[in-house]
């Protein structure tokens, strides 16, 4: 990922079959913090729901039983659906970038932005037992065009037998990406993979708290669109 501003502290970590990268901005506040969560990012396209296989595993690193899940309820709003389309548009073409996410930051009302990305075998969660699977529909998905906001978008070469995960953090007032929370997991377990991330994201990030999103705030959807590929 290519930081857009100042120095970051970088911290790489591997425990086993997992390699943790944590970057954190010089400029983020050491304070407590709140995060409006945009969504799921995978299969070079926002995902619609696909928090839902991840919230047992994320949530509690957000100090939440439920997140409020900014896309989802655009997706599910027949009053937002323009403003659901552009970003659906946008993010197929560019990814979930810093542009974008300075777009939509009028809406937070968290201090951060939240956007999930996933990248190699993503789990599905089995609706009958509540247990994680390999196989579920979707779940071998190429790395996502743009990887985490601020990146370039770039086609894969990378093995999608390795699952990677990355909670990447943008900040409304600062207008840019603060902290990253990455892993690579090469192991068997997506269930484990999933606990470990859950436990690296709260311990990188300590007091992490979601809250919700207002969409009435004024958003143009025009303006997101003609920003596609600039």
């Amino acid at each position: 990922m290519s930081w857009p501003f100042g120095l970051a502290l970088t911290f790489l970590v591997a425990c086993g079959d997992g390699v943790f990268t944590t970057k954190l901005a010089s400029d983020l506040a050491s304070t407590h913090h709140t995060a409006s969560v945009l969504g799921v990012y995978r299969d070079g396209r926002m995902s619609g729901g696909g928090w839902d296989v991840l919230a047992h595993y994320v949530e509690p690193a957000l100090g939440s039983t439920r997140c409020d899940v900014g896309y989802d309820s655009l997706v599910f709003s027949s009053s937002n659906a323009a403003l659901a389309s552009a970003i659906e548009e946008y993010t197929r073409a560019d990814g979930p970038t810093d542009d974008l996410l300075f777009q939509l930051a009028p809406a937070a009302q968290g201090d951060l932005v939240l956007v999930l990305t996933f990248a190699g075998r993503v789990p599905g969660r089995n609706p009958s037992t509540g247990s994680v699977r390999t196989d579920a529909p979707g779940a071998g998905l190429r790395p996502p065009g743009g990887g985490p906001p601020g990146a370039q978008k770039a086609e894969s070469t990378k093995d999608t037998n390795v699952l990677e995960i990355s909670a990447s953090l943008f900040s409304v007032a600062l207008g840019h990406s603060v902290a990253l929370v990455g892993m690579q997991y090469s192991g068997s377990s997506a269930e484990d993979a999933l606990t470990r991330f859950g436990a690296k994201l709260r311990q990188s990030l300590p007091n992490l708290k979601c809250v919700g999103w207002n969409w009435n705030a004024s958003i143009d959807p025009e303006r997101i669109r003609s920003k596609i590929n600039e």
